[in-house]
């Protein structure tokens, strides 16, 4: 690939949804398992440690082999063993990227530094003859390898060679959809070279048809492999840009093990592995797998029967290399490194025992061995000493060991136990929570892995001690290992290690690691910025780590906010420094030159990233630093000029007003008091300030806060000016409070104008909700006869949008005349129950509290918990008082819910239970996920997170605001009362309603006509069955403006043979409930667009091809349907909430047999589903749940009738009146001279009587 491709990126395809992964066989390297060392010499100590830094080829790519080694072996099973030494099971193609924050897909900033890029273009075929020399004269040592992003350069941004633009991945090893995937993902890279997503996939479906290719194609020859030389150029292309992180090291490890054919190939091996361990230095599994690899190749060198057969001068030169001297070291480096590590460094510490006890066995001299003997005893100890999973274990070994040379094995373990109580405890603490962490890595459910893993990690900061540092410190490596993209816990954990002021750890080597892991991240290079000024670093070591982070273009490339992170904490140097003691006259022109510098790039940035329109950091942060620096340097009018330049872009604000005036006030008090110096002259007033202020009095139409800037400038000129200034002032209050007055009428005024419009929404609404029986779900009930009149098609047609939202306790402008259900404040928590605890018993305990309207269960690991709700907040308080009582026998706990719980709205479509809970696990345990009905709106997406204290719950509104998957989330404390305000694009104004389209225009001849107004954010045109257009649509833009523009333009304009009607799309809902909505397969939509003439390729009727999803929640949305149906091929899925399923059209009858096979039974929401079709849909009645949540009526003694007597003879003797279940068999219903009565039967009768006694009535 040429760099000139980095000139003009394109948006990556990776964004989207990837084909699967190749499921292919992961064979493994046969692991040498614990062979005896036999014959080996007195160990003196060779010179490997200092040759693995100069050793033949040492490099990072991989290597090209003339022939395989004969004695590898693979499994050819379908079970592989994974030992030490094997490639790691398959993981999904995708795990690098299961981080909580999702890394940005990284584009090139186009900046100033373009020009270098190009200038370097112009250099990249010189650059790398050159390099190709260098390499061939000298191998490069460990240190001069580029393995990382922090230490290349923009000429690094290639794939090695360039390369053709199409490049065939046909191999016997991958299947033809594996072979399209990787087209796809090299296009990706060859437009996009610093797509971390496509490298990631990239590199791993290569390697796993590697492996499936070792171990099914061809097992003695991996150089026959058809895409080695891809394999190994696309590995050196990613480790020149980001770290491999575990699981791409193991693959690539285990790759260059099979390919090594001889000492100096494996040499390199072992210096990967050295990379590998300081890029990973608490990864167990690389540990254990480069001590197992020497150690298998001290075997191939030493023993008479080795493992694989060496030529004589092969083992020569590895009884030379490889020694048990340096596998001692690599055993002891391992072990100290992940010690901390509870569920994994035994793995580790085990290997190295073993390895002491046997070298202990081949000891010569009795004192050789009694030296060595109380060495393993010291390490045992020491062992025993720290918390681990496997610690009885290692006491079982220890007394082995103990007794093994004459010693009291009793006495040591009588011993150890009784000065390591306190490390059993440790490790009991934190038991649980080690267990559900292995238990979600077993299962390899990574969502479940995070939320174990950031529930630790709260946990062990809030009950930290004394001695938990270490531990501390490893779970967060150990969180960094396995979710190496996350900036939030790296974050996290370097705001640990500022904070604990722990110098045991490097700092400055954590904040590197993390900055190569997730460099796209401001707040990362700024800590690491920050440290490097605060350790006291030279200017060019700090310099060249801002150079390092800017010039890849990651930065800005999600949010300018990071970019503007980094230059803070640099521009913040440059003016500390210039102004240090000792600092020198250039010292300040160089921060002057950066501060001007970092502006520039700031601004050049914004404007192609947002146009040239962009206001510019709203914070002003940047130019916040250029006025210290200038006012240090005794230049404010220098400094005066930044702030009024400042003025066009946030004149509005009354913060940046405040701001000049206090500063202006701080230069004037120099002048404030009286002395010796000014002694007989009159004190200067503050005529800036008052200047300042003045200016500000002059955008009372548009200032945000106009009034808090009346009071601060009468209040100033009655403090500080003249009695002319102050008159004046007082006159200017007057004038200005008119013009607020009247700025506040015209306001008051707009909105009352848009009022009726609300008003009579909200009489439709309410009129809909008397007609609903979802109206009573927490209002007054209506007369029980009349509940079973309306017709049940009628029930679900009536309730609106608006009105559903309202009854889920959604913020809403409809407004209701029932009273709404406030379950925050009338709720409580109560904890440690007893597992024999259910619901009936529970509202038993509280039935003296008040009336419990609803209860929810959730089992603990031990007890259950359960959310009790009640009728006002009353009985709430009373029920508090129960938690002295105790619940059969049982000390429990009971507290009140209010402010528990959060309305979460605005997250991605496809969020679930377990998304919600992974994204607010951070800030506490969670006890309950509340998503509303879709059977009256399907587009309704909001949901209620309740936590178990009210601390956790306001901690997690700091996610409000914030940009998830592209959203900016919405994270509120939950109020019933609360008004939700109108916002998206039709509420800002920026929708567009087109109608009186040609029929046969399609979407894309749409965009291409209205994209000259500005930019189009989507376009919204529904399409009939035949590919036509229904005769309208939307088209959204990304300004308002813009909109306005296209109505300006386009309405009225002859546009193909019709006069088009545009207009801005108005925010009135509609009349019809939305209780169905459509995903259509884009893809299939495209090509019809593409090719309009190309045959219909769709079999058989629509029936056919069409299933029906049964038993589906009717909380689920269609996004969650799709990701059920993408396997298949859809066409299109309806969502019919108000029926419990959804159907799903197939291009073809095979596509559907296969989803209906495929989908029967499968377990989804906690439901099995069942398939059917359409008609089985539309037969099934949606989910029914009680408006309270199975409250018990009001009990009302009515008399009874005298046998006989009642109507029917089926209300004598106080039994049950109309509408109970009748305790009749069926049959007796057929014996008496009819079919048994079906519900319709029953409504059909009713209504005839009801409208018999109307008839009466009249």
């Amino acid at each position: 690939m040429d760099i000139n491709s980095l000139l003009s990126p394109q948006d990556s395809p990776a964004q989207e949804t990837p084909p699967p992964p190749p499921a292919l066989g992961s064979p493994s390297i046969q692991s040498p398992g614990k062979r005896a060392i036999r014959q080996v010499p007195s160990r003196t100590p060779s010179g490997l440690s200092q040759q693995l830094t100069s050793s033949p080829q040492p490099h990072l790519s991989y290597h090209q082999h003339k022939q395989p080694s004969p004695g590898v072996g693979y499994t050819n099973g379908t079970r592989p063993i994974h030992s030490a030494t094997s490639t790691p099971p398959e993981r999904p193609t995708h795990s690098p990227r299961d981080a909580r924050m999702t890394p940005p897909n990284p584009l090139l900033r186009s900046t100033s530094g373009m020009d270098t890029l190009a200038d370097l273009a112009t250099m990249q075929h010189q650059h790398q003859q050159a390099a190709r020399h260098h390499t061939a004269a000298q191998r490069p040592t460990l240190q001069n390898i580029p393995r990382t992003i922090s230490g290349g350069s923009t000429t690094d941004i290639s794939m090695g060679e360039p390369s053709p633009k199409i490049r065939s991945f046909t191999a016997r090893a991958l299947a033809p959809e594996h072979v399209d995937y990787l087209t796809q993902l090299d296009r990706s890279l060859s437009e996009n070279p610093l797509d971390y997503y496509s490298h990631v996939n990239f590199v791993t479906t290569l390697h796993q048809g590697f492996q499936y290719h070792m171990s099914a194609i061809d097992p003695g020859n991996p150089q026959s492999y058809e895409l080695l030389s891809i394999l190994q150029e696309a590995g050196v292309s990613m480790a020149k840009m980001y770290p491999l992180g575990e699981t791409l090291w193991q693959y690539r490890l285990e790759d260059e093990k099979a390919l090594a054919a001889n000492v100096e190939d494996r040499m390199a091996v072992l210096e990967l592995y050295k990379i590998a361990t300081q890029d990973e230095p608490s990864s167990a599994q690389i540990w254990v797998a480069y001590g197992e690899y020497l150690s298998h190749l001290i075997a191939c060198s030493w023993e008479q029967h080795p493992p694989e057969q060496w030529s004589e001068e092969e083992r020569a030169i590895g009884r030379e290399l490889f020694t048990p001297v340096l596998l001692q070291d690599v055993w002891r480096q391992g072990a100290e490194s992940v010690k901390y590590d509870l569920q994994d460094s035994s793995l580790v510490w085990d290997r190295y025992i073993q390895f002491l006890q046997e070298d202990l066995e081949r000891s010569a001299s009795n004192q050789e061995k009694q030296d060595k003997a109380m060495r393993i005893t010291g390490i045992y100890r020491e062992r025993l000493g720290q918390p681990h999973a496997t610690w009885g274990e290692t006491l079982s070994k220890f007394a082995s060991f103990i007794s093994r040379i004459g010693g009291n094995a009793e006495e040591a373990m009588e011993q150890a136990i009784q000065q390591n109580t306190h490390i059993k405890q440790q490790y009991a603490n934190r038991e649980e929570f080690e267990f559900k962490l292995l238990q979600a890595t077993q299962a390899a459910d990574r969502d479940a892995e995070y939320y174990a893993l950031t529930r630790y990690l709260k946990w062990e900061k809030k009950t930290m001690g004394v001695y938990s540092f270490p531990l501390v410190n490893a779970l967060f490596e150990r969180a960094t290992l396995r979710f190496p993209v996350d900036s939030n816990l790296w974050e996290d954990h370097i705001e640990f290690l500022i904070w604990q002021k722990e110098r045991s750890v490097d700092l400055l080597g954590v904040l590197e690691r993390a900055t190569r892991h997730c460099p796209w991240s401001g707040s990362l290079w700024s800590h690491r910025i920050l440290t490097l000024e605060a350790e006291h670093r030279e200017f060019n070591e700090i310099e060249g780590i801002k150079h390092t982070a800017t010039r890849t273009g990651l930065l800005e490339h999600s949010d300018i906010e990071e970019l503007i992170k980094v230059q803070i904490a640099w521009c913040g140097y440059l003016r500390r420094r210039a102004f240090d003691v000792g600092a020198s006259e250039d010292d300040a022109d160089i921060a002057e030159v950066g501060i001007r510098s970092a502006l520039e790039l700031v601004r050049e940035v914004g404007m192609k990233k947002y146009g040239r329109d962009w206001p510019g950091d709203s914070k002003y942060r940047l130019e916040r630093i250029h006025i210290k620096f200038w006012l240090q340097r005794g230049n404010p009018e220098e400094a005066r000029h930044i702030f009024d330049s400042l003025v066009k872009h946030h004149k509005d604000s009354y913060d940046f007003w405040y701001r000049y005036y206090i500063w202006e006030m701080v230069l004037w008090a120099n002048h404030a008091m009286r002395d010796k110096s000014n002694e007989r002259q009159q004190l200067l007033a503050p005529t800036r300030a008052t200047a300042v202020l003045e200016l500000g009095m002059a955008q009372l139409h548009t200032l945000d806060q106009p009034k808090p800037l009346i009071e601060m400038y009468v209040n100033h000129c009655e403090q500080h000016e003249t009695v002319l200034k102050v008159r004046s002032a007082q006159i200017e209050r007057r004038r200005a409070e008119r013009v607020v007055a009247i700025r506040k009428q015209k306001e008051e005024a707009a909105a009352a104008a848009s009022r009726p419009e609300q008003q009579q929404q909200q009489q439709q609404n309410h009129a809909i909700d008397k007609s609903g029986k979802r109206k009573r779900e927490d209002g007054v009930d209506a007369d029980p006869a009349s509940k079973k009149t309306k017709p049940l098609e009628a029930n679900e047609a009536q309730p609106t949008a608006d009105d559903t939202r309202h009854m889920s306790e959604a913020p809403s402008d409809a407004g209701s005349a029932a009273q709404k259900r406030d379950r925050e404040n009338t709720s409580v928590i109560v904890q440690r129950l007893p597992q024999s605890a259910t619901q009936t018993k529970i509202r038993q305990f509280f039935s003296d509290a008040g009336t419990v309207r609803n209860v929810t269960m959730k089992p603990e690991k031990d007890s259950m918990s359960s959310i009790v709700e009640f009728e006002s907040p009353e009985e709430a308080d009373y029920a508090l008082t129960k938690q002295a009582k105790g619940f059969e026998g049982h000390e429990i706990t009971i507290n009140r819910g209010q402010n528990t719980t959060l309305y979460v709205a605005n997250y991605p479509a496809h969020a679930d239970e377990p998304y919600i809970r992974k994204l607010f696990a951070p800030f506490g345990e969670i006890v309950n996920v509340r998503f509303p009905s879709l059977k009256y709106n399907t587009h309704r997406r909001f949901c209620y997170t309740q936590f178990v204290n009210g601390d956790d719950a306001i901690a997690a509104t700091k996610l409000d605001g914030t940009d998830v998957e592209g959203l900016k989330i919405i994270a509120k404390i939950s109020n019933p009362n609360a008004k939700k305000k109108r916002d998206g694009a039709t509420a800002e104004g920026r929708e567009v309603y087109v109608w009186k389209l040609n029929f046969r225009i399609k979407k894309r001849e749409i965009q291409e006509a209205f994209a000259q107004f500005g930019k189009i954010e989507r376009v919204n045109i529904p399409t009939l069955v035949n590919g036509n257009n229904k005769g309208f649509g939307y088209v959204v833009y990304e300004r308002k403006e813009d909109a306005d523009a296209a109505v300006a333009g386009m309405n009225g304009k002859d546009f193909w043979g019709m006069e088009l009607k545009v207009e801005i799309a108005n925010d009135r809902g509609d009349t019809k409930p939305k209780v169905k909505s459509t995903i259509e397969n884009a893809t299939s939509l495209a090509d019809q667009e593409a090719t309009p003439s190309k045959q219909d390729t769709t079999t058989g009727t629509r029936g056919d091809r069409t299933i029906a999803l049964l038993n589906v929640p009717d909380t689920v949305n269609d996004v969650r349907i799709k990701s059920l149906a993408e396997p298949y091929g859809y066409k299109k899925i309806t969502l019919m909430p108000q029926h419990g399923g959804a159907t799903i059209e197939f291009e073809t009858v095979e596509q559907a047999g296969k989803a209906e096979i495929a989908l029967q039974g499968v377990q989804f929401e906690g439901r099995n589903l069942r398939i059917g079709r359409y008609k089985d849909l539309v037969a099934q009645k949606g989910e029914w749940k009680a408006g309270n949540s199975f409250v018990q009526p009001t009990r009302v003694n009515r008399p009874t009738a005298p046998r006989g007597g009642a109507r029917g003879g089926l209300r004598g003797r106080g039994k049950p009146g109309l509408g109970s279940r009748p305790m009749v068999p069926r049959a007796s219903g057929e014996a008496n001279g009819g079919e048994a009565k079906s519900n319709d039967d029953f409504r059909a009768m009713l209504l005839g009587k009801e409208k018999a006694s109307d008839g009466k009535t009249e």
